[in-house]
């Protein structure tokens, strides 16, 4: 399955969601799972900052060759399921793609926790990095247990 996340800026939460269901699926030896990330207003000059490659570090992944970009036609035509962190990010997507409608899902929809946005850390202290990042670990658990059987090869 080919999963694209997308959030504002390409440097925070996307990275981190497509860093670990990358390393989750290695983990357990899930075959055809890939996973890509975008933002809804990234430029290629953004930097990720120091706590969310502190918190990737802390799971046995980084950030090593991340370059953020826009979500585009291209990208999400590539994925399977695209995955927003707010209702926010889904919007945006939709007013300008809605031919994607129907693989377009809130990262919370996935975890089963409803319509709920998972908070930017964007400038916050590494233990709000740490909570976003183990927040996102725990939806992609969730999701992976429920739709392991769904990747392709």
């Amino acid at each position: 399955m080919k999963v694209l996340f997308v959030c504002t800026g390409n440097t925070c939460r996307s990275l981190m969601a497509e860093r670990l269901l990358l390393k989750m699926a290695a983990d357990r030896k899930l075959a055809g799972w890939d996973a890509r990330s975008a933002g809804v207003a990234a430029e290629r000059y953004f930097a990720v900052p120091d706590g969310v490659k502190k918190a990737l570090a802390d799971r046995g992944t980084s950030t090593e060759g991340h370059v953020p970009q826009l979500t585009g036609r291209e990208l999400l035509a590539w994925a399977d399921l695209v995955v927003a962190m707010t209702s926010g990010h889904r919007e945006a997507l939709l007013d300008q793609y809605p031919e994607f409608t129907s693989k377009t899902k809130l990262f919370s929809e996935l975890a089963g926790r409803g319509e709920a946005d998972v908070a930017d850390p964007i400038g916050q202290p590494d233990a709000v990095y740490r909570r976003c990042r183990d927040e996102i670990e725990t939806g992609l658990d969730a999701f992976l247990r429920k739709h392991a059987s769904q990747a392709r090869p």
